[in-house]
């Protein structure tokens, strides 16, 4: 799976920032130096997939994006220290739903400048930013 993912980023090269869906940042990533690696302890990469998993599920959510802020390399996890949740909910309904994952306090829109091409943003939803120092 990490050839996929390294795939779909190349694919993206030129923008801003490379954003995946959560299937393909998690299924088969085992390293926890890959996002919240900052965290001690480590709640440990398949309790980010499940919460930020349950957090997709909720009815007023759109999606979850993972940004990726650095590809290591060519044997190794990209790095993130964000995700998107496109949402309607507020930024604390979300920090609530994430809570376990300790994020620091969520921010509004999109971490670049610009919003990464073809992501789709419902009329009244919003991008909630989780990140992780």
């Amino acid at each position: 799976m990490l050839a996929a993912l390294l795939n779909e980023i190349a694919r993206q090269d030129g923008t801003s920032e490379p954003v995946v869906p959560l299937a393909l940042f998690f299924t088969g990533n085992h390293d926890p130096a890959s996002i919240g690696c900052n965290l001690d302890p480590h709640p440990g990469v398949p309790r980010f997939a499940s919460v930020l998993g349950s957090i997709r599920a909720q009815p007023c959510v759109h999606d979850v994006l993972v940004g990726i802020d650095e590809v290591m390399g060519p044997d190794e996890w990209p790095f993130s220290g964000h995700v998107y949740v496109i949402t309607t909910a507020s930024g604390s309904e979300v920090a609530a739903w994430a809570a376990d994952l300790r994020p620091e306090t969520p921010s509004r829109g999109w971490w670049s400048p610009d919003r990464p091409p073809a992501i789709e943003v419902p009329p009244g939803h919003q991008v909630v930013t989780l990140w992780w120092d």
